[in-house]
């Protein structure tokens, strides 16, 4: 009977045993686990809808789902917000925890270098991230490659996370500030995608770089435009400057492109190739139209291996500047020394000169400074001052009228009492009432033309496509219909003048989405239209 009683002794002891052998890799067993996210206010209520410029805190944790209980011995996974709407301003995690915050995202990683495992615990508060609210939007926040392991690295089961939606203000996002923000996320990446040298060696891959001036000059662009993103009181005109800014920064900075020569390697039907093989050449021939400057010497005509780069140098005459660069036909903006990035065929280059402007107030790298500078050479503008341009400032319906009678070399005008607001005599009297013999203008009821009101933007192109049909231009719309969500504000008897400026390339939208038809129009924007206009010709 002992000997019966030792023998199930036995076995009851080693059953107990089996499960720690078992689950001994694993610390237990049914280990699952479920992500909550608690949003609340600053006094800890829970909340899914804040008002601008308020805290909100989000708490990340892990909690059971199974029975089993275990140490954790590391974890990892990434809270993810949208960074337009909330702005992170600290994380408060847990000892040993560390966070690393990447635009829109929190990565939080824990691994336990003991070999023992941290006490669970750890688990009911991973971190508590801490925003403000900074544009009206919605958004779920929703966590992600959420991984919980094992003392022998396998995984833990983590049920899938259930997002947390939230809306701050209206809940509606301004879409040029969106568009705005986007531009700025995506010039960023850009800069971190590419290899900024000068003068590099041995760059075979990639096989281009982009000079740290042209790095510099563009990060300035995107600060620029970051100040206007947060300036909460930033106008339409300011954030749509700061787009088109952004946009002109970006395109300089990729025509900034050097390429280098790229290793020989061979061909892919494993052909053998010579190494006395002969290269492939092209011509570079470069000349100046209209005067006022040269090509430097050396430069004039070119012979460049293909798929290398060429650059090319330009003496402006004194007062003078490089105006434009045509390479094969396509235009670029003018700098004195400007480089090709890579030749792949024989290439006919032609630059044009214009004199420098006397205004202190604009740069060579504004978006909008060769139309300015356009304007002023062809005598349609003049400053604000003798050296402003004023480029933000209003353009009056009286201005405008005045431009347009320039283009058309002031013609003689007999004064006719048309208006009651426009008398003999005043600088605007001359062109208002051309423009009104011409069936440019009409002014408003009551026989008023207000010259002093700042003119809206759809004003501007009826203005230009009556102007278009005086001087026999083309008045047919390449399309009949305007894709902005906006254009149903658009007056009934400007719709087709926005839809022929649109569809000329006169007119762009102040973001893809908005062509803001009764918004003002600033001077820099009005001088970047004339130009546009001009190329109608």
């Amino acid at each position: 009977m002992i000997k019966y009683l030792k023998i199930i002794l036995c076995i009851m002891l080693l059953g107990a045993a089996l499960p720690s052998y078992a689950y001994g890799a694993n610390d237990a067993a049914d280990l699952s686990y479920r992500v909550d996210i608690t949003v609340t206010d600053s006094s800890g209520s829970l909340k899914s809808s804040f008002g601008v410029g308020e805290k909100i805190f989000v708490k990340l944790s892990l909690s059971y789902t199974g029975a089993g209980r275990a140490p954790v011995y590391g974890f990892q996974g990434k809270l993810q917000f949208d960074s337009y709407v909330l702005e992170n301003t600290g994380v408060n995690v847990e000892k040993d925890i560390s966070m690393k915050y990447s635009d829109g995202a929190i990565n939080y990683v824990y691994l336990d270098m003991t070999v023992k495992g941290k006490e669970d615990s750890i688990l009911k508060n991973i971190g508590t991230a801490v925003f403000q609210a900074k544009n009206s939007g919605t958004f779920s926040i929703s966590s992600s490659g959420f991984i919980l392991t094992n003392k022998d690295a396998t995984h833990r089961y983590i049920e899938p996370v259930e997002d947390v939606q939230i809306m701050v203000g209206d809940g509606v996002k301004d879409p040029s500030k969106s568009l705005l923000y986007e531009d700025i996320v995506a010039a960023k990446a850009l800069l971190a995608s590419v290899t900024i040298a000068d003068n590099p060696k041995n760059i075979y891959y990639p096989d281009h770089w982009y000079p740290t001036k042209s790095a510099q000059k563009l990060r300035e662009v995107i600060a620029g435009a970051e100040a206007v993103f947060n300036n909460k009181d930033a106008l339409a005109s300011e954030i749509t400057e700061a787009i088109e800014k952004l946009s002109m920064g970006v395109s300089d900075f990729e025509n900034s492109k050097i390429v280098g020569p790229k290793r020989w390697a061979a061909p892919a039907d494993n052909t053998t190739v010579s190494n006395t093989a002969v290269d492939l050449y092209y011509s570079v021939k470069a000349s100046v139209k209209g005067g006022n400057g040269k090509i430097a010497e050396g430069f004039e005509a070119q012979t460049i291996r293909a798929t290398t780069s060429a650059t090319i140098r330009m003496i402006p005459d004194e007062g003078f500047e490089t105006e434009y660069i045509f390479v094969n036909g396509d235009k670029f903006i003018g700098h004195d020394i400007y480089t090709i990035p890579e030749v792949s065929r024989d290439t006919i280059v032609v630059v044009t000169f214009a004199k420098k402007t006397p205004f202190t107030d604009i740069a060579h790298d504004d978006w909008f400074y060769p139309s300015v500078r356009y304007v002023y050479n062809k005598g349609l503008f003049t400053g604000t001052s003798e050296t402003e341009f004023s480029p933000s400032g209003k353009m009056s319906r009286a201005m405008l009228a005045t431009v347009i009678y320039r283009m058309e070399n002031k013609p003689n005008v007999t004064f006719a009492n048309v208006f009651s607001d426009v008398q003999s005599g005043r600088w605007y009297s001359d062109p208002v009432i051309w423009a009104n013999q011409s069936n440019i203008v009409n002014g408003y009821d009551k026989g008023k033309f207000a010259p002093n009101d700042a003119i809206t933007r759809e004003q501007i192109a009826v203005m230009l496509h009556r102007y278009a049909k005086v001087k026999g231009v083309d008045l047919q719309a390449k399309t009949a219909s305007l894709s902005f969500k906006d254009a149903n504000q658009i007056s009934g008897y400007a719709k087709e003048s926005i839809t022929w400026a649109v569809s000329k390339g006169i007119m762009k939208g102040n973001t893809d989405l908005t062509i803001n038809p009764s918004g003002p129009a600033t001077r820099a924007e009005v001088a970047t239209m004339l130009e546009r206009f001009s190329e109608l010709n």
